[in-house]
Protein backbone atom coordinates (compact mmCIF):
# COMPACT_ATOMS: atom_id res chain seq x y z
CA UNK A 1 0.00 0.00 0.00
CA UNK A 2 2.69 1.97 0.71
CA UNK A 3 4.88 1.31 -2.26
CA UNK A 4 1.66 2.14 -4.38
CA UNK A 5 1.07 5.57 -2.48
CA UNK A 6 4.83 6.25 -3.38
CA UNK A 7 4.60 5.67 -6.50
CA UNK A 8 1.63 8.06 -7.32
CA UNK A 9 3.98 11.03 -5.55
CA UNK A 10 7.15 10.01 -7.85
CA UNK A 11 4.69 10.15 -10.87
CA UNK A 12 3.67 13.96 -9.74
CA UNK A 13 7.20 14.98 -9.28
CA UNK A 14 8.32 13.91 -12.50
CA UNK A 15 5.55 15.38 -14.03
CA UNK A 16 6.25 18.88 -12.30
CA UNK A 17 9.86 18.80 -13.92
CA UNK A 18 8.48 18.08 -16.83
CA UNK A 19 6.45 21.34 -16.64
CA UNK A 20 9.13 23.27 -14.96
CA UNK A 21 11.34 22.12 -18.13
CA UNK A 22 8.93 23.12 -20.51
CA UNK A 23 8.78 26.67 -18.82
CA UNK A 24 12.37 27.55 -18.89
CA UNK A 25 14.97 26.51 -20.84
CA UNK A 26 16.51 24.18 -18.84
CA UNK A 27 19.12 22.01 -20.17
CA UNK A 28 17.57 17.77 -19.72
CA UNK A 29 20.67 17.11 -18.32
CA UNK A 30 20.40 19.13 -15.04
CA UNK A 31 17.01 18.04 -15.01
CA UNK A 32 17.97 14.11 -15.02
CA UNK A 33 20.88 15.34 -12.72
CA UNK A 34 18.49 16.47 -10.53
CA UNK A 35 16.14 13.32 -10.45
CA UNK A 36 19.08 11.07 -9.82
CA UNK A 37 20.33 13.07 -6.24
CA UNK A 38 16.61 13.10 -5.30
CA UNK A 39 16.77 9.20 -5.75
CA UNK A 40 20.22 8.72 -4.21
CA UNK A 41 18.87 10.56 -1.49
CA UNK A 42 15.52 8.62 -0.87
CA UNK A 43 17.36 5.64 -0.94
CA UNK A 44 20.08 6.19 1.29
CA UNK A 45 17.71 7.90 3.73
CA UNK A 46 15.60 4.68 3.76
CA UNK A 47 18.27 2.12 3.94
CA UNK A 48 19.93 3.77 6.77
CA UNK A 49 16.76 3.80 8.84
CA UNK A 50 16.20 0.23 8.27
CA UNK A 51 19.98 -0.45 9.55
CA UNK A 52 19.21 1.60 12.81
CA UNK A 53 15.76 -0.20 12.99
CA UNK A 54 17.49 -3.18 13.13
CA UNK A 55 20.36 -2.11 15.51
CA UNK A 56 23.13 -1.63 12.97
CA UNK A 57 23.35 2.35 13.31
CA UNK A 58 27.14 1.93 12.51
CA UNK A 59 25.92 0.59 9.09
CA UNK A 60 23.24 3.21 8.86
CA UNK A 61 25.67 6.30 9.76
CA UNK A 62 27.99 4.99 6.70
CA UNK A 63 25.26 4.52 4.31
CA UNK A 64 24.46 8.05 4.67
CA UNK A 65 28.28 9.50 4.23
CA UNK A 66 28.10 7.23 1.25
CA UNK A 67 24.84 8.87 -0.10
CA UNK A 68 26.31 12.08 0.47
CA UNK A 69 29.31 11.34 -1.20
CA UNK A 70 27.28 9.98 -4.10
CA UNK A 71 25.13 12.91 -4.37
CA UNK A 72 28.05 15.61 -4.29
CA UNK A 73 30.11 13.39 -6.97
CA UNK A 74 26.81 13.48 -9.05
CA UNK A 75 26.34 17.26 -8.43
CA UNK A 76 29.84 17.89 -9.55
CA UNK A 77 28.97 18.59 -13.62
CA UNK A 78 26.11 21.36 -12.59
CA UNK A 79 28.90 23.32 -9.87
CA UNK A 80 31.39 23.64 -12.58
CA UNK A 81 28.58 24.70 -15.03
CA UNK A 82 27.89 27.30 -12.60
CA UNK A 83 31.73 28.07 -11.36
CA UNK A 84 31.95 28.39 -15.29
CA UNK A 85 29.17 30.70 -15.75
CA UNK A 86 30.30 32.86 -12.83
CA UNK A 87 33.76 33.57 -14.37
CA UNK A 88 31.65 34.82 -17.14
CA UNK A 89 30.01 36.90 -15.84
CA UNK A 90 33.14 38.40 -14.11
CA UNK A 91 35.44 37.98 -17.18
Amino acid sequence: VIMGLAVGKIYYLFESLGKIQETLPVDTEYISTLAKMIGITYIAEFSSGICKDAGYGSLGSQIEIFGKLSVLAVSMPILLALLDTVQQFLA
